[in-house]
């Protein structure tokens, strides 16, 4: 059921603040560090809308690790689609064109396969929209390796993770 606005709670902070304060705060250092490790190794060489793909990914598990977006299936199967979509896209020499193709068939292809993880699709964007196949290819890999250590530190960290939402 659909809450109306008068239903719902007016507050700044959040509510389980005071119980999780802990994990409020080192699983935020935590996605922090790690995108900034992606971003100082990688940002020379990896476009920045890929780079941002994949640190909301790194948010979506240290914030929301429960959700079913953050499991596995979901990372690994919505980059595999959106790198294969995005390499594909990069094909179309309209960027404009590129992108919505790109962010279609990505949707569509996430929502009947059951693995909707919507920072995918920036990666299925961003490398559609690269100008040179080599470094869409770049980009593919980096995403996916992103992918990979992500679904590595939600695993390892998973007992000490809490959805902060």
């Amino acid at each position: 059921m659909i809450e109306s606005a008068k239903d719902q709670d007016v507050y700044i902070i959040s509510k389980s603040l005071k119980e999780k304060w802990f994990n409020y705060i080192w699983q935020s250092l935590a996605a922090g560090a790690i995108t900034f490790l992606m971003l100082y190794v990688f940002s020379e060489i990896i476009a920045i809308i890929i780079l941002a793909g994949v640190g909301s990914t790194f948010f979506t598990i240290f914030a929301l690790p429960k959700l079913r977006t953050a499991s596995n299936r979901n990372i690994i199967g919505s980059y595999l689609i959106c790198i294969i979509v995005g390499l594909f896209c990069t094909y179309i020499y309209l960027p404009s064109l590129s992108g919505g193709v790109a962010i279609s068939i990505a949707t569509l292809l996430m929502v009947i396969t059951d693995t909707e993880h919507p920072p995918a699709a920036g990666v299925a964007l961003g490398l559609s929209m690269t100008p040179c196949i080599d470094d869409a290819y770049g980009g593919s890999l980096f995403a996916f390796t992103g992918a990979i250590i992500a679904v590595f530190l939600r695993n390892l960290l998973s007992r000490w993770l809490e959805d902060l939402v």
